[in-house]
Protein backbone atom coordinates (compact mmCIF):
# COMPACT_ATOMS: atom_id res chain seq x y z
CA UNK A 1 0.00 0.00 0.00
CA UNK A 2 2.86 2.40 0.75
CA UNK A 3 4.08 2.36 -2.87
CA UNK A 4 0.74 3.71 -4.11
CA UNK A 5 1.43 7.21 -2.74
CA UNK A 6 3.64 9.86 -4.27
CA UNK A 7 6.12 11.85 -2.21
CA UNK A 8 3.81 14.86 -2.43
CA UNK A 9 0.86 12.86 -1.09
CA UNK A 10 2.97 11.47 1.78
CA UNK A 11 4.08 15.02 2.60
CA UNK A 12 0.43 16.13 2.73
CA UNK A 13 -0.41 13.32 5.17
CA UNK A 14 2.68 14.03 7.28
CA UNK A 15 1.90 17.76 7.34
CA UNK A 16 -1.61 17.01 8.63
CA UNK A 17 -0.18 14.74 11.35
CA UNK A 18 2.38 17.35 12.43
CA UNK A 19 0.00 20.28 12.20
CA UNK A 20 2.51 22.24 10.11
CA UNK A 21 3.93 22.14 6.59
CA UNK A 22 6.45 19.33 6.12
CA UNK A 23 8.52 18.46 3.07
CA UNK A 24 10.92 15.53 3.66
CA UNK A 25 13.46 14.86 0.93
CA UNK A 26 12.36 11.30 0.09
CA UNK A 27 9.39 8.96 0.36
CA UNK A 28 11.35 6.84 2.85
CA UNK A 29 11.91 9.78 5.19
CA UNK A 30 8.22 10.69 4.99
CA UNK A 31 7.17 7.08 5.68
CA UNK A 32 9.48 6.87 8.71
CA UNK A 33 8.00 10.07 10.13
CA UNK A 34 4.47 8.75 9.53
CA UNK A 35 5.50 5.49 11.25
CA UNK A 36 6.61 7.46 14.33
CA UNK A 37 3.17 9.07 14.49
CA UNK A 38 1.66 5.61 14.07
CA UNK A 39 3.63 4.27 17.03
CA UNK A 40 2.45 7.17 19.16
CA UNK A 41 -1.16 6.58 18.11
CA UNK A 42 -0.95 2.79 18.20
CA UNK A 43 -1.64 2.49 14.46
CA UNK A 44 0.22 0.92 11.57
CA UNK A 45 1.52 2.97 8.66
CA UNK A 46 -0.99 1.22 6.40
CA UNK A 47 -3.89 2.23 8.69
CA UNK A 48 -2.79 5.87 8.59
CA UNK A 49 -2.32 5.81 4.82
CA UNK A 50 -5.71 4.17 4.35
CA UNK A 51 -7.34 6.99 6.32
CA UNK A 52 -5.14 9.46 4.41
CA UNK A 53 -7.03 8.72 1.20
CA UNK A 54 -9.92 10.83 2.54
CA UNK A 55 -7.55 13.70 3.22
CA UNK A 56 -6.02 13.49 -0.24
CA UNK A 57 -9.33 13.42 -2.13
CA UNK A 58 -10.77 16.31 -0.11
CA UNK A 59 -13.33 14.42 1.99
CA UNK A 60 -11.49 15.41 5.20
CA UNK A 61 -9.73 18.55 6.29
CA UNK A 62 -6.39 18.10 8.06
CA UNK A 63 -8.13 18.48 11.44
CA UNK A 64 -10.83 15.95 10.54
CA UNK A 65 -8.19 13.50 9.32
CA UNK A 66 -6.24 13.72 12.58
CA UNK A 67 -9.45 13.36 14.60
CA UNK A 68 -10.47 10.37 12.46
CA UNK A 69 -7.28 8.44 13.16
CA UNK A 70 -6.89 9.62 16.76
CA UNK A 71 -10.35 8.64 18.04
CA UNK A 72 -10.19 4.91 17.22
CA UNK A 73 -6.61 4.74 18.46
CA UNK A 74 -7.54 6.44 21.74
CA UNK A 75 -10.54 4.17 22.24
CA UNK A 76 -8.45 1.09 21.48
CA UNK A 77 -5.68 2.21 23.85
CA UNK A 78 -8.16 2.80 26.69
CA UNK A 79 -9.56 -0.69 26.44
CA UNK A 80 -6.35 -2.64 25.82
CA UNK A 81 -3.62 -0.97 27.84
CA UNK A 82 -3.07 -0.14 31.45
CA UNK A 83 -1.27 2.93 32.64
CA UNK A 84 2.40 2.03 32.94
CA UNK A 85 3.97 2.44 36.32
CA UNK A 86 6.26 5.42 36.57
CA UNK A 87 9.83 4.29 36.03
CA UNK A 88 11.95 3.98 39.14
CA UNK A 89 15.30 5.71 38.92
CA UNK A 90 18.25 3.36 39.02
CA UNK A 91 20.33 3.55 42.14
CA UNK A 92 24.08 4.13 42.25
CA UNK A 93 24.41 5.93 38.92
CA UNK A 94 26.37 9.09 38.29
CA UNK A 95 23.13 10.86 37.45
CA UNK A 96 21.56 9.98 40.82
CA UNK A 97 24.81 11.02 42.55
CA UNK A 98 24.61 14.37 40.75
CA UNK A 99 20.96 14.84 41.78
CA UNK A 100 21.79 14.02 45.41
CA UNK A 101 24.61 16.57 45.38
CA UNK A 102 22.30 19.24 43.93
CA UNK A 103 19.68 18.49 46.62
CA UNK A 104 22.11 19.29 49.42
CA UNK A 105 21.40 22.57 51.23
CA UNK A 106 24.74 23.96 50.09
CA UNK A 107 24.21 22.74 46.50
CA UNK A 108 27.22 21.81 44.40
CA UNK A 109 29.66 23.38 42.01
CA UNK A 110 30.60 21.97 38.63
CA UNK A 111 34.03 21.15 40.00
CA UNK A 112 32.58 19.19 42.95
CA UNK A 113 30.30 17.16 40.68
CA UNK A 114 33.14 16.54 38.21
CA UNK A 115 35.36 15.25 41.00
CA UNK A 116 32.63 12.96 42.37
CA UNK A 117 31.66 11.53 38.96
CA UNK A 118 35.02 11.54 37.22
CA UNK A 119 33.57 13.65 34.38
CA UNK A 120 35.01 16.71 32.69
CA UNK A 121 33.50 20.07 33.66
CA UNK A 122 31.81 20.51 30.28
CA UNK A 123 30.20 17.08 30.63
CA UNK A 124 28.73 18.06 34.00
CA UNK A 125 27.28 21.26 32.54
CA UNK A 126 25.88 19.28 29.61
CA UNK A 127 24.28 16.72 31.94
CA UNK A 128 22.67 19.49 33.99
CA UNK A 129 21.25 21.18 30.88
CA UNK A 130 20.31 18.04 28.96
CA UNK A 131 19.56 15.11 31.25
CA UNK A 132 18.33 16.98 34.31
CA UNK A 133 16.64 20.05 32.87
CA UNK A 134 15.39 18.90 29.49
CA UNK A 135 14.81 15.17 29.86
CA UNK A 136 13.83 14.92 33.53
CA UNK A 137 12.24 18.38 33.70
CA UNK A 138 14.01 19.33 36.91
CA UNK A 139 14.43 22.98 37.81
CA UNK A 140 18.01 23.87 38.64
CA UNK A 141 18.86 27.24 40.16
CA UNK A 142 22.24 28.91 39.98
CA UNK A 143 23.91 31.32 42.32
CA UNK A 144 27.04 33.18 41.25
CA UNK A 145 29.43 33.68 44.19
CA UNK A 146 32.22 36.21 43.88
CA UNK A 147 35.12 35.70 46.22
CA UNK A 148 36.33 38.82 48.00
CA UNK A 149 39.91 37.77 48.62
CA UNK A 150 42.23 35.22 47.09
CA UNK A 151 41.19 31.57 47.33
CA UNK A 152 43.37 28.68 48.53
CA UNK A 153 45.41 28.76 45.34
CA UNK A 154 45.92 32.52 45.64
CA UNK A 155 43.65 33.37 42.69
CA UNK A 156 40.75 35.77 42.80
CA UNK A 157 37.55 34.83 41.04
CA UNK A 158 34.07 33.51 41.31
CA UNK A 159 32.16 30.26 41.01
CA UNK A 160 28.60 29.09 40.47
CA UNK A 161 26.60 27.00 42.91
CA UNK A 162 23.90 24.81 41.37
CA UNK A 163 20.90 23.66 43.40
CA UNK A 164 17.85 21.58 42.67
CA UNK A 165 14.89 23.93 43.01
CA UNK A 166 12.91 23.21 46.13
CA UNK A 167 15.96 21.91 47.95
CA UNK A 168 16.42 23.84 51.19
CA UNK A 169 19.49 26.02 51.27
CA UNK A 170 21.00 28.48 53.71
CA UNK A 171 22.63 31.70 52.65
Amino acid sequence: MTNEFTKSQLNTILSALDGKQRNPNTKDVALKAIARHGERLGLSVDAILEAGAGLLDGRFSAEEFVAEISEPAAAQMETTTKQPASPKPRANTKQTLMIEMLRRPEGATVEQIAEATGWQNHSVRGAIAGALKKKLGLTITTERVRSVGPNKEGARGSYTIYRLCGAPHKR
